[in-house]
């Protein structure tokens, strides 16, 4: 009996130490967030407020709840239910971040143009993870539009310490600036640096796929029909013009695929192993063929 009193007594111990651990984080972590929105609206004049802010210790997380983003002029332009960060350090690259945008809607000055995603709620997520043992790095990003569509993109490369540590050095560089220390010298030397560990790269594969939710072909119809065009007419030209198009075959099809149909539209690369940007750009220049670089690519394509 005692020794499960004692192990329940250091189970409220351990929580309640975690209890205050959290809670000083949030005090740190609203102190962080507010200078940030701060420097936000220095910079370009949208005011970003929320009701609340939560923080899980464990995961590095920031969570804010019932977002406001007003415009410059002091307009509503957006209210977003949540918003989360996990895993983000401003002073280093972490192993796994996440972002998150939930229930999203566009108001005012910010549906200029997007017209059409007037009541839709708009969610986000994108990840990225990171070894720094071998520079194997991905990103994956989401994009649900409401009733319009979803889009995916998803992006792996390796070899990229040497960015990853400059990126550290420009987060450093930018906190500099803020407080009036960074030369002009320090910034241009970091960009000669950032364009060397670009071209050193060594990108892996990418994909991106588009997929309507129900709306996309309405869109697409009034938007020829306001060119003054019909539907038929504009697949019609895009079909003349892929016909003449220099891209490869199997991307052709796809997008006059996707043109008639407006269901789905995917498209992927895989990039042959160990081969960095500077010599994927010397490898496109010697190849003129696309059929070639398509080969060269493994360049994979549908639309429907």
């Amino acid at each position: 009996m005692k020794k499960i009193i004692a192990v329940v007594a250091l189970g409220a111990v351990a929580f309640g130490g975690y209890s205050y651990a959290n809670y000083y984080v949030s005090k740190e972590a609203r102190k962080d967030v507010d200078k940030q929105l701060l420097d936000l609206h220095a910079q370009t004049g949208l005011d970003v407020r929320y009701q609340e802010l939560s923080t899980d210790l464990f995961n590095k997380g920031v969570a804010l709840e019932s977002v406001v983003v007003n415009s410059v002029e002091g307009d509503k332009i957006a209210d977003i239910a949540r918003v989360e960060m996990v895993g983000f350090d401003p002073q280093k690259v972490t192993e796994h971040a996440r972002f998150t945008i939930d229930g999203m809607t566009l108001q005012g000055a910010a549906l200029e143009g997007l017209e059409d995603l007037e009541g839709e709620q708009i969610n986000l997520i994108t990840e990225f993870n990171y070894q720094q043992s071998n520079g194997d790095a991905d990103a994956q990003t989401v994009i649900e539009a409401g009733n319009i569509a979803d889009i995916k993109f998803n992006f792996a490369m390796t070899n990229s310490q040497e960015l990853m540590a400059l990126s550290e050095q420009l987060n450093a560089i930018a906190e500099q600036e803020q407080n009036g220390q960074a030369t002009m010298q320090q910034q241009l030397v970091l960009q000669s640096q950032l364009m060397t560990a670009m071209m050193n790269l060594v990108p892996k594969s990418m994909s991106f796929e588009l997929k309507n939710k129900g709306k996309l072909k309405d869109i697409l119809e009034r938007t020829v029909t306001a060119q003054g065009m019909t539907l038929e007419q504009f697949q019609m030209h895009a079909q003349q013009q892929l016909s003449v198009s220099p891209a490869p075959v199997v991307l052709r099809e796809a997008a006059l695929g996707f043109i008639n149909g407006t269901e789905q539209f995917s498209v992927s690369v895989t990039v042959p192993e160990q081969t960095t940007v500077a010599q994927l750009n010397q490898k496109i220049i010697a190849m003129a063929d696309p059929e070639e670089l398509a080969k060269y690519f493994d360049l994979q394509a549908t639309g429907k």
